[in-house]
């Protein structure tokens, strides 16, 4: 057996995986420019790699539901001697089948080195286990593989054969030398290495899933020609699918960036009878958008099997949308889906050496990358994405990246990398999709408040959206209009995951129930939704024009206008939001000019970079130190090893997720009644900055539960506030 419960003989799991090999070779042609005979030795690789699990104790163990204790991968490795290949060929086949679930470096994987007397003992042990069984590899499982090699290459190739002393060899390999082989080498096969051992643990994962191929696009144009006919698209739309280079896209909300940037990846990707089989990266910078993408994309292409979606909570994303989610978030991290909605830390992680990064290195070879949103990056994601975008030109990679606002520096710094074509639209045709006009208000939301509640509520203009920098003015100003006697909603990121979703759901679902939504940043991605007008705290330029996109989504669509107003006094703790705040106080400058005027959606490219004019330098040189940091990271890693760079990518990007102290017994309900995946309720994201904030202020309050591995904080929670800087009632502080 190969696997147990259920039971799944060897040459089964191995026929399975050779399988998906030969649908990855279909899918992938361009995988053979990496070795003349790649395919040949993943093959072999495959054919290798569970051989040690003929091992008696393996299988006893298995049938008993008891884990044996030796990796069997080791003692797949010894089958390579009878290879016949050179030596380079050997090592690259043993290499692979030993690291096919654990690194060189993992302390799991004792390598019988001869040095080691006890470990050179234990092995021979194992090896005598391997041989009780050596009738199942003579009898059964060698008289298959002429077959598998006709399947797969319409010949025979014959290349392993089992000598007439094999049994007395088998104890015999020299790991040691195999080892000193990879130290003096790796450098100069780290491609193969990569390649290998990314693609075979791919074809033994979607084996071990019970999947025995990768799918297929339908073709795109095709596809979207089924919703827009081809008579209908627009201009910039006809022309990204003509454009087979890098493509750099500007175009207002509304005309339609996603079916053009579809549209490129139609006439940039390689077909085949079975359809398009370049992988398909959807890069967004928010959960909430990544979650609508996912949905608008299943809309055009049907099945949840070609349209993957990945981020870091996507398994409860699938889950609460009664998708099959473990099976589908488990497949979405492999070389399965065509299509993948998903950030740009999940594409990170591969060259930052997290997880089985070789498997992802090798989808992104020939991939088509779409960065959606792409001015939404702090200086430290543009660097490394850039980082990203330079290695992976080795790889043949292509990018579009789309913005509405992107300031001229960072589009430049792209432009030097990609040298992509560039699609604008014609001045005269962006302005039919101008919606606001700007309205300046002088002071701060304290001062202003409950003038323009009055004044939006005479003149019809409700539902308003009143927008704040931080969770504390939100809440401030909520409670002052609850006060006042209006039906406000507050919606900010200190809420549970499960709140802010049903928040979301009731303003979908019935919006003129409300006079006011407060909001912090969450809501310039996260709300399909259309207010009548919007008055908001200062923040950059860029941010402020995705804010305006809340207000009259549609009323480019009737030429209609709505007035948008924006205060030019924030509070001191805005300082801490946005750095440098010297953008915000420029952009309130810069709509000053605009005051009384509409927003043409042709100035907005130029208003957004003059707004970062004077400190672009100083974000240039930010953005470019964290590329070349990233590229130095990049480039040293190291195939079949961990590095400390995956502890780096931890410490960057990770943020903290807390349970509130009320939640506590019923989150440990569900840990014990395994529904763990619905914990993702009761979590609450809370920045760093935020963390060490309330650690100065009330010392230790957030406690790590070892048993469940979640950080509680003993602070109030109720679901009309979301978490408070209050300590709860009940709680023992340490």
């Amino acid at each position: 057996m190969a696997k147990f419960n259920p039971n799944d003989f060897l040459e089964c799991h191995v026929n399975d995986a050779i399988n998906v090999m030969k649908s990855i070779k279909t899918a992938f042609p361009w995988i053979s420019e990496i070795r003349k005979n790649f395919w040949e030795l993943l093959f072999y690789s495959i054919l290798l790699h569970d051989l040690g699990k003929c091992a008696i104790g393996f299988q006893i163990a298995g049938a008993k539901g008891k884990i044996w204790g030796y990796r069997h991968e080791i003692l797949s490795t010894a089958f390579s001697q009878f290879l016949d290949y050179e030596e380079e060929e050997r090592n690259l086949i043993s290499l692979a089948t030993m690291t096919h679930h654990k690194y060189l470096d993992d302390p799991s994987l004792t390598v019988p080195t001869r040095a080691e007397e006890f470990v050179w003992r234990s092995y021979l042990d194992k090896i005598d286990e391997v041989l009780k069984n050596s009738d199942y590899i003579e009898e059964v499982f060698m008289p298959k593989i002429p077959y598998w090699e006709i399947y797969v290459f319409g010949k025979t190739i014959g290349k392993f054969k089992l000598s007439g002393d094999w049994k007395s060899r088998l104890g015999e390999f020299d790991f040691d030398s195999l080892l000193n082989w990879y130290d003096r080498n790796w450098e100069k096969y780290k491609e193969e290495l990569i390649f290998l051992k990314g693609l075979l643990n791919a074809c033994d994962h979607l084996s071990s899933a019970g999947e025995n191929s990768v799918r297929f696009l339908p073709p795109i144009a095709d596809t979207i020609a089924f919703r827009i006919p081809r008579e209908d698209w627009r201009p910039l739309q006809k022309q990204a699918n003509q454009i087979k280079e890098n493509l750099l896209l500007r175009a207002p909300t509304g005309y339609g960036k996603t079916e053009s940037a579809l549209l490129w990846a139609d006439v940039n990707s390689h077909k085949n009878k079975n359809g398009v089989s370049n992988r398909i990266f959807y890069v967004l910078p928010y959960k909430a958008s990544i979650n609508a993408m996912y949905e608008r994309m299943l809309d055009y292409f049907r099945s949840p099997e070609l349209v993957g979606v990945l981020h870091s909570s996507s398994s409860y994303y699938l889950y609460a949308s009664n998708f099959e989610y473990k099976r589908l978030s488990s497949l979405y991290q492999k070389i399965y889906t065509p299509l993948k909605v998903t950030t740009p830390f999940q594409i990170m992680k591969a060259f930052f050496g997290v997880g089985f990064f070789e498997m992802t290195l090798s989808e992104l070879k020939n991939a088509l990358l779409i960065f959606d949103e792409i001015h939404a990056y702090e200086p430290n994601i543009l660097g490394i994405i850039l980082a990203m975008l330079e290695i992976l030109k080795e790889y043949k990679t292509k990018a579009l990246i789309m913005s509405a606002t992107l300031p001229d520096f960072i589009e430049d710094l792209f432009v030097e990398l990609l040298k992509p074509e560039r699609l604008e639209i014609p001045r005269n045709d962006a302005d039919l999709f101008t919606r606001h006009r700007i309205i300046i208000v002088r002071g701060n939301i304290e001062e202003n408040l409950q003038d323009f509640a009055e004044e939006f509520k005479e003149r019809n203009l409700t539902p308003a959206l009143i927008t704040c920098n931080t969770v504390d003015r939100a809440i401030e100003v909520y409670k002052r209009l609850r006060s006042l006697g209006y039906r406000a909603m507050l919606l900010h990121s200190r809420f549970t995951y499960g709140d802010r979703e049903e928040l979301e759901r009731k303003l979908k679902q019935d919006l003129s129930s409300y006079d006011f939504v407060v909001a912090t940043q969450v809501v310039e991605v996260s709300l399909d939704i259309s207010f009548r007008t919007i008055l908001t705290e200062p923040a950059p330029l860029d941010a402020l024009i995705q804010r305006f996109g809340r207000v009259n989504r549609q009323g480019w669509k009737e030429k209609r206008i709505s007035d948008v107003y924006v205060l030019t006094e924030g509070s001191e703790k805005d300082k801490n939001v946005y750095k440098p705040y010297d953008v915000v106080r420029e952009s309130i400058k810069i709509l000053e000019s605009l005051d009384g005027h509409e927003l043409k959606e042709s100035l907005i490219p130029n208003l957004v970079s003059q707004s970062y004019s004077k400190h672009k330098n100083q974000l240039i040189k930010e953005i470019n130190e964290y590329r070349a940091t990233a590229l130095e990271l990049f480039e040293d890693l190291q195939p079949l090893k961990k590095t400390e760079s995956e502890d780096e990518f931890y410490r960057m990007f990770q943020g903290l997720e807390v349970v509130p102290a009320r939640f506590e017994s019923r989150v440990d309900e569900l840990i014990n009644s395994g529904r763990g995946v619905e914990v993702y309720r009761y979590l609450v994201p809370l920045p760093y900055w935020k963390f060490f904030a309330l650690k100065n202020k009330f010392g230790e309050i957030i406690n790590y539960n070892r048993n469940h591995r979640i950080f509680v904080a003993n602070l109030k929670y109720n679901h009309e506030l979301g978490l408070t800087d209050e300590i709860e009632d009940s709680a023992t502080i340490i």
